[in-house]
């Protein structure tokens, strides 16, 4: 079985098994467990999506994939799309075993477009050794609003033309090594300022804007052959007098993206199950409706109850007409076409050799360290702060927590303010996310009589406890230097500090490189990819 399985013909399947080649589910465990083998026995689903709730470790992936090849391809003869949101940086579902990668701003602050397919590459290299075979990246939103509380750093900026150079980099680099890239959330999350999983956002651009920004990478994208593209469940007014979001468009998904840009890959939904489309389509009618639109995979993460009401009201809306078997066919050929592309039908399995000479090997971690140290960016240090050469230091900073729908609760607890004293030495605090009055009044006692106050920010400019705890401090002691942990924006909210830093992600590999400037054992060398 492992070798050489048959490719499908359409005509070879029944409806059951179409509808099944357009879904993408998720499941709770790190096994493949009953609610996953019910979808795919029962109701022949041919796609599944991994989250950190199923990754351990790198053992333990790689017979998760494993196990799911064996039982799809048993029960749909048509090997599996296995995909994950292994974005970089903030977004990181597997961090251990694999190589941890900086995220797009990251990325783009080393303003090395280089480095991008260099990223690609490694990404692709580790997940297709674990069986992974399509990557829910890179994400091709222009970031231009600073309050946009679930892109940001996600995004490689709010230039347009670097944003599509960096993501078509990253593109080639991940499909050359057998992982099939998605090009996301078309047409463009960059400038909401709401989360599509807790509400729905509004975009209300004019069509020329919109084609001149927020469109043009994913443009670009499909004419470098980007094999995937992820819808956005946002409401573009100028597109859409429907009151649909794209997701569920016909408009944006035929004839836009199909007809207009003749993208010939895979259109994928955004998770279905977020509020965007949850609260005002509901979740299965929602199914059908993106199908009809032109959407080719419906993605619905979590709820199995969920996961098989949008089986059936798909299926009944074949059955009565309303979506013709024909828009069915033809997104089943593009899915099997792609798998076949993909050489799935060759071999799907993880590949143990392969996991063992490239899964977080020396060089790669060597490689993401390098691009990690590049892009740490010292926007300003006016009172000549840097590098650090005392221990009467104050260190704060909040640890890590989810901060928008796509970060993840299971992400280790990290503390910038201890690993600062680690290597400085100083009084270290960490820190709620937002702190009290209280709080800010004892860490103003505790900042008075130190040479310098170290703060890490993370993501400020969205969380006003914060703000106040900086601009407190800089009434008791100038010598100030915050480290932006995340969005870099957070300096429009206190511009009088007089050392400013942006790591871009709070990750492990972010604190150890912003340590390493803040030593001067290394000049730094990143450059803002967003203006300040």
């Amino acid at each position: 079985m492992k070798k050489g399985l048959k490719v499908m013909r359409i005509d070879e399947m029944t409806l059951e098994e179409k509808i099944g080649q357009m879904l993408m589910v998720g499941f709770p465990s790190p096994t493949y467990d009953d609610h996953i083998k019910e979808l795919v026995r029962e109701y022949k689903i041919g796609n599944i999506i991994l989250f950190s709730r199923n990754v351990k470790d790198g053992k333990q992936l790689k017979n998760l994939c494993n196990d799911i090849q064996k039982d799809v391809i048993k029960n749909t003869r048509i090997p599996a799309l296995i995909s994950i949101d292994q974005e970089g940086g903030m977004v990181t579902r597997i961090y251990k075993d694999a190589t941890y990668l900086p995220g797009n701003m990251a990325i783009a602050a080393t303003d090395n477009p280089e480095n991008a397919y260099k990223i690609g590459e490694l990404a692709g290299k580790e997940l297709r050794a674990l069986g992974i075979n399509i990557n829910f990246a890179p994400v091709l939103d222009v970031n231009n609003n600073p309050s946009n509380p679930v892109i940001g750093v996600r995004s490689y900026g709010e230039n347009l033309e670097k944003v599509a150079e960096f993501g078509v980099n990253y593109i080639k680099g991940l499909q050359k090594e057998g992982v099939i890239a998605t090009a996301k959330h078309f047409p463009g999350h960059g400038d909401t300022s709401v989360d599509s999983h807790l509400d729905l956002p509004l975009v209300e651009h004019e069509k020329e804007r919109l084609y001149k920004v927020e469109l043009y990478p994913f443009k670009k994208a499909v004419e470098n052959g980007v094999d995937a593209i992820m819808t956005a469940h946002i409401l573009f007014t100028a597109f859409e007098d429907n009151k649909l979001p794209a997701t569920l468009s016909y408009n944006i998904l035929t004839n836009i993206l199909r007809k207009e840009f003749r993208f010939k890959g895979i259109i994928i939904t955004d998770c279905m199950e977020m509020n965007a489309i949850a609260k005002y389509f509901g979740t299965a009618k929602a199914a059908s409706i993106a199908v009809k639109a032109g959407a080719d995979i419906v993605l619905v993460s979590h709820t199995k109850k969920l996961q098989i009401e949008a089986f059936n009201e798909i299926k009944e809306a074949v059955l009565r007409g309303e979506i013709p078997i024909e828009r069915i066919n033809e997104s089943v050929e593009r899915i099997i076409k792609l798998k076949e592309k993909y050489k799935l039908f060759e071999n799907p399995y993880p590949d143990e050799n392969k996991i063992k000479i490239l899964v977080g090997n020396a060089e790669h971690k060597e490689i993401a360290k390098s691009i990690s140290l590049n892009s740490i960016t010292v926007v300003k240090d006016e009172n000549k702060l840097l590098p650090i050469k005392t221990q009467k230091v104050l260190a704060i900073s909040p640890e890590t927590v989810p901060i928008s729908g796509v970060d993840d609760a299971l992400m280790e607890k990290l503390s910038f303010a201890k690993e600062f004293v680690k290597r400085f030495g100083g009084v270290e605090k960490t820190i709620l996310v937002n702190p009290d009055e209280n709080l800010i009044t004892l860490l103003i006692e505790e900042a008075k009589d130190k040479e310098i106050v170290v703060i890490g920010t993370y993501n400020a400019s969205l969380n006003e406890g914060q703000v106040r705890l900086v601009r407190s401090l800089l009434e008791v002691n100038r010598n100030i230097i915050v480290v932006a942990l995340r969005n870099p924006y957070d300096l429009l909210k206190f511009k009088e500090v007089p050392t400013y830093l942006c790591t871009y992600e709070y990750t492990p590999l972010a604190i150890e490189s912003v340590l390493e400037i803040l030593s001067g054992n290394y000049v730094p060398q990143g450059r803002l990819p967003v203006s300040l």
